[in-house]
């Protein structure tokens, strides 16, 4: 039985939307008193997808520390543990680890903060070390549970040996009165690049042709298949009036009269 739940979990937790899991948390604790099923099961989704803490914390398998619980945020050398239900970085405290940064560490910082700022209204991010490469994460999110939709900008991006590829992961769900989601993955192409301006033109160029082409394709689409499900408009172009000037129309003279 625990092999089912467990595996049930891992199913509803891995559907989760972006900025969700709190309240897929709440349900889950609803339905079973097992809740060490599903922190674990949060957790493999947290480390496998990455997540934002406090808005500004990203906590990710690239940053996991591996000798606790905690994470890692090199840009601020901090460390940090979180708060599943809360989505908030607690325990915070100094990180003191010997980490060799690249040369192009803190101007790439630099740059990635103005990039944030200017592009995203809402955003995280950090640059992780890792050996020979550097693992930039961007995380720009518009949370509005209120009116019914989150969603999520995710972009990574790896430096090795002089060149940076990348993936850009889009997920939007809105459920007012229904449940419509876009997901959307594109894999960025290999380039060469030298400075932090580099990475960041790099990074600008990627992300924009993704914004555009999304829009391109929502506009074909509102042309042609979203189209037809609309309720279409008379020959005239003008809408009916379906209150008591009905009877001014032929046929709803004809309706309206007939006795």
């Amino acid at each position: 039985m625990s092999v089912k739940l467990n595996q049930l979990v891992d199913s509803l937790v891995k559907t989760a939307p972006p900025g969700e899991l709190n309240s897929i948390n709440s349900n889950l604790d609803v339905l079973t008193s097992n809740t060490s099923i599903v922190d674990d099961s949060i957790e493999t989704y947290i480390n496998e997808n990455s997540a934002v803490f406090s808005s500004r914390y990203i906590a990710s398998k690239y940053n996991k520390d591996s000798n606790s619980s905690k994470y890692i945020d090199y840009v601020n050398k901090k460390m940090f543990n979180i708060d599943i239900k809360t989505l908030t970085a607690i325990d915070i405290e100094q990180y003191f680890g010997s980490i060799e940064y690249p040369g192009i560490y803190h101007g790439l910082v630099d740059k990635l903060e103005i990039y944030g700022q200017d592009h995203y209204p809402k955003f995280a991010f950090t640059v992780i070390p890792q050996g020979g490469q550097l693992r930039v994460i961007i995380i720009g999110q518009r949370l509005n549970p209120d009116n019914f939709y989150t969603g999520q900008w995710k972009s990574e991006y790896v430096i090795e040996n002089g060149q940076i590829q990348g993936d850009i992961d889009l997920d939007i769900h809105y459920y007012e009165d229904g449940n419509v989601r876009l997901k959307l993955q594109e894999k960025v192409h290999q380039s060469a690049v030298s400075n932090a301006s580099d990475v960041v033109n790099f990074i600008n160029n990627s992300e924009t042709k993704v914004t555009l082409d999304v829009i391109e394709q929502f506009n074909q689409l509102n042309q042609t298949s979203f189209k037809n499900l609309r309720r279409l408009l008379p020959v005239t172009r003008s809408k009916i009036n379906w209150g008591n000037a009905i009877g001014n129309y032929r046929l709803g003279s004809d309706v309206v009269n007939k006795n």
